[in-house]
């Protein structure tokens, strides 16, 4: 199998770094994020677990179907954003949320269809 052939130390040290850096840099917002919102202690573990999952399925299989490496850039700017909404006040978690979401559909669409090439 190919894998195994394109396996080596310094590929897995330079993929474990690069997402161990993208990972934490994105946990620090998102924990800020989800206590401006009053998350409980479940809903943080949900979200941590969430980052944590979708961002090594989002590096990993492209990276095993294309054979090079792919980083994928994850919304920490947007959750930056969702920060300060939860520390200025007015926005109840589900309006966050939901406002997450939107956006992410948004960004799946315009990504899927070409817009704006």
């Amino acid at each position: 199998m190919s894998f195994f052939r394109d396996l080596s130390l310094p590929a897995a040290t330079a993929g474990f770094v690069a997402v161990l850096v993208g990972f934490t840099s994105s946990v620090a917002i998102v924990f800020q994020a989800a206590q401006a919102f009053g998350a409980t202690p479940e809903q943080l573990t949900s979200w941590m677990w969430a980052l944590g999952l979708g961002m090594g399925l989002c590096t990993a299989v492209p990276s095993l179907i294309l054979r090079q490496p792919v980083m994928v850039a994850w919304s920490t700017p947007g959750a930056a954003v969702l920060a300060t909404a939860g520390l200025a006040g007015g926005f109840s978690m589900a309006e966050a949320v939901g406002a997450f979401m939107a956006c992410a559909a948004l960004i799946i669409l315009v990504g899927a269809t070409g817009w704006f090439e």
